[in-house]
């Protein structure tokens, strides 16, 4: 199916568009259609000026940008950052800075590959325009341009031993699923090592659960393994943990559940087996490419967000926050799919867990009663 899709790109890239054919075409709508496109979810429209006002990706990684100091302007088609910045810049050149940001530095060609495959309705239209021909716009079905991440010999996991840690047995974690998704166990390191492969299961980065409680100070839980001078990270933002070993459960249901970590992907997978559906955005947020991984090329119809309870009672003030952080999710890609998410309404979680930790019963209580966003 990826070839199938690539091979549909090939046609637009025959199109004589250039840059500035783009640059002129460019509408707010089509900014703001881009900026979702990478996850940005506080976008603002002032009719007034002709402007759009967003987070400035241009120096903070997606997750940091807070300041709402980017402008794009309708009248000259340019976006300008009024703080660390401080210059004018085109689409091409901002989604450049905001790759390299993120861990992906890429080309010139490759951003211009990506503006044209996000907007490609601007293609189609300066073609038919020029050519006076009739181009079926329907054939050419959004698809998040997905950048090929780098790949890493398996032959490094032999480093660590097959053991599976009492910890995550304790946890339900069965030594069966373990093994399904190569869970190793670091001696040197004293850490539980997860890897994490791209839907062709390709090795793409190797992450490890320390188990130190020093260490876990330092440096959190979960971090990327080092082994000698290479350090196995991957892009999170371009892959979903759990889409290798889950796409068969994902196709039969036509759904998918996003949750925040492995450990929910591992228990997915002991309640359900050959049909468990859950994938790891590694963190509590998700964006346009692992959106489309679902949409675009598994064909998913509905997802649901069940990520980890960060309140206590669902009356709470910081509740209806992140209640507000959710919705806004699911309004941003819902014309890609139907969403819905979990939340607690009977108090039958704790304070960070996550819906799949009190046992398969009340996972399945929380996704009856899951909320369908309209």
């Amino acid at each position: 199916m990826l070839d199938t899709l690539q091979n549909q790109d090939t046609e637009l890239d025959l199109l004589d568009v250039t840059k500035q054919d783009i640059i002129n075409a460019l509408t707010i709508e089509d900014i703001e259609h881009f900026l979702e496109s990478l996850g940005v979810t506080q976008i603002q429209i002032n009719k007034e000026h002709d402007c759009l006002i967003c987070p400035t990706i241009c120096h903070n990684p997606i997750n940091e940008a807070a300041s709402m100091k980017l402008y794009w302007y309708q009248n000259n088609k340019i976006f300008k950052c009024y703080t660390e910045c401080n210059e004018a810049m085109s689409i091409f050149t901002l989604y450049k800075k905001y790759m390299a940001l993120n861990y992906y530095p890429i080309s010139d060609d490759d951003a211009v590959d990506y503006v044209r495959r996000t907007l490609k309705h601007l293609i189609i239209t300066h073609s038919t325009t020029a050519a006076n021909t009739t181009i079926d716009a329907s054939k050419y079905k959004f698809t998040a341009h997905l950048p090929q991440l780098e790949e890493y010999n398996p032959c490094v996991l032999d480093c660590f031993i097959d053991k599976p840690h009492p910890t995550w047995l304790k946890e339900g974690i069965t030594e069966e699923v373990m093994k399904k998704f190569d869970i190793k166990f670091s001696i040197s390191h004293n850490s539980i090592v997860i890897p994490v492969y791209d839907i062709n299961h390709r090795l793409v980065g190797i992450r490890e659960r320390v188990l130190d409680e020093q260490q876990i100070q330092e440096f959190g839980k979960y971090h990327p393994v080092t082994i000698g001078n290479i350090n196995y990270r991957h892009s999170n933002q371009f892959n979903l943990y759990g889409i290798c070993e889950h796409q068969g459960g994902i196709v039969k249901r036509h759904s998918a559940i996003l949750v925040e970590g492995e450990k929910s992907v591992l228990l997915d997978d002991v309640y359900y087996g050959q049909f468990a559906n859950s994938v790891a955005v590694l963190g509590n947020h998700t964006n346009k490419y692992q959106i489309s991984l679902l949409t675009d090329i598994l064909q998913v119809n509905e997802i649901i967000i069940a990520f980890d309870k960060e309140y206590d009672s669902w009356y709470d003030e910081d509740a209806k926050q992140y209640r507000k952080i959710i919705e806004q999710l699911c309004h941003t890609y819902r014309g890609h799919a139907s969403f819905s998410y979990i939340w607690d309404y009977d108090n039958v979680l704790k304070r960070k867990d996550s819906p799949y930790d009190r046992g398969k019963e009340v996972f399945e209580h929380l996704y009856k009663t899951r909320v369908k966003v309209r």
